[in-house]
């Protein structure tokens, strides 16, 4: 019998995301699939729950609601930032995320939604919050993870992982 996806497994896919009115918004990289640890949230929930018990080879349609995505929106109002707090040649498109820093050290992902002269105004809500997402995959690889991996919760590469 061939091996499912379950908790603890590394999958390696190959997707193509649209959005409900079908424009494309995401896809693997053809000459690089995604991998990630089914089980550790390393994706969205909806579509993760879609891929448990499938097998390699497998190709299917998973249509996740934005409560199994990325979340409803939660109306937040939005983060003004001065341009000079981000590096010279930082990338400040529409919907590039980083992650920045509360006073007392946590840390919390941000999304740029417009730069205005020297101000950049982002949104602690994803881009693709309240959207539903149509994924297309196919199933490519299926291995157990190593312990360090099921330890730090994400894939590591062949070389292992610093942290």
């Amino acid at each position: 019998m061939s091996e499912l996806i379950a908790p603890g497994k590394v999958v390696t896919i190959e997707y193509v995301l649209h959005d409900g009115k079908g424009k494309e918004r995401d896809r693997s990289k053809e000459d690089a699939p995604m991998q990630y640890l089914h089980g550790a949230r390393n994706i969205v929930p909806g579509l993760e729950a879609k891929l448990e018990s499938k097998k390699v080879g497998d190709e299917f349609v998973a249509v996740v609601s934005p409560a199994e995505g990325y979340g409803e929106p939660r109306g937040l109002k939005p983060v003004r930032m001065p341009r000079s707090s981000f590096p010279k040649d930082a990338d400040l498109s529409r919907g590039v995320g980083f992650t920045s820093k509360t006073q007392d050290g946590r840390s919390f992902p941000l999304w740029v939604t417009k730069v205005q002269g020297p101000t950049v105004i982002c949104s602690a809500e994803h881009p693709m919050a309240g959207v539903e997402l149509h994924f297309s995959v196919k199933v490519l690889d299926i291995r157990d993870a190593s312990e360090e991996e099921v330890a730090h919760g994400h894939v590591h590469g062949p070389g292992g992982h610093g942290h």
